[in-house]
């Protein structure tokens, strides 16, 4: 009995070491968070600009910015708390929780948060929609409005996405200059690989007897897509090149509209 009972106790603190390593692994996600509401609360959108990615800045206007957090709202927040808190290898992160008001409401949020240059930066942010939603009315000038049941997402064509990955990526083989290809990665990629890691890791590729540069013509076979947890869409299969095949595994990320390639691994397959 006395084993049994030092045994949970020994899990018991494995369990409550896992839980502190995990608070505090993630604790910089919830402060840009918190930095983020904060700097709206005191009216002050463009320190509130700071802590937002890249790409969440290209994508959305002050004006806009301004509409989706308005003053008159967020001057009442208090604080924000996460059940769910993410901080991922690849440089990406997730919140999901709720923001707390001073007048006692609370609101859900869920936030994607990105790595830019060793800091936490938040990529998008879901606020539910309050009130009823209506379909829009159908009228002569717009007899086939939008409703939520034709609005449909747009489905990502990865064959092309892959061939254009390809095409960048063998230029880079053949030529052995590798900016353009560097550049066309996501940020969370250039983050955390240098140019010179990344050339050095393609390099051996270019002795192969294949044309690199008609390597990303051809069409390629995905034999398995995988979406993980994360948000991150894997793909792997193949080019039918000659005298032998291109195997590659690509991950790809959406930041804002744009699928990006954050991972990448190639492999000559008989």
């Amino acid at each position: 009995m006395k084993k049994l009972f030092k045994f949970f106790v020994i899990l018991l603190i494995l369990v409550g070491v896992a839980i502190g390593a995990a608070m505090y692994f993630t604790s910089d996600l919830k402060t840009t968070a918190n930095n983020f509401f904060t700097a709206i609360k005191k009216g002050n959108y463009n320190q509130a600009e700071q802590y937002l990615s890249t790409n969440f800045k290209q994508a959305t206007t002050m004006d806009q910015l301004k509409r989706a957090f308005p003053y008159t709202r967020f001057k009442k927040y208090e604080s924000c708390s996460f059940s769910t808190r993410v901080a991922n290898a690849d440089g990406t992160g997730k919140l999901k929780g709720k923001i707390k008001f001073t007048d006692g409401s609370v609101m859900p949020v869920e936030i994607a948060l990105v790595k830019e240059n060793d800091t936490w930066k938040i990529d998008h942010i879901n606020l539910p929609r309050p009130g009823i939603i209506e379909n829009p009315p159908v009228t002569k000038a717009n007899p086939n409005p939008p409703t939520m049941q034709n609005l449909k997402p747009k489905t990502t064509n990865f064959i092309k996405l892959v061939k254009e990955t390809m095409q960048k990526l063998g230029s880079a083989i053949a030529s052995g200059y590798y900016s353009d290809f560097y550049n066309y990665t996501a940020p969370q990629l250039r983050s955390s690989v240098p140019i010179e890691k990344l050339a050095k890791a393609f390099s051996p590729f270019k002795s192969a007897p294949i044309d690199w540069k008609n390597v990303g013509n051809l069409s390629p076979v995905i034999q398995k897509k995988e979406k993980e947890q994360n948000g991150v869409v894997k793909l792997i299969g193949y080019f039918p090149s000659e005298p032998r095949k291109v195997g590659f595994d690509f991950e790809y990320y959406k930041n804002g509209d744009k699928w990006q390639l954050v991972g990448v691994y190639l492999r000559l397959q008989d």
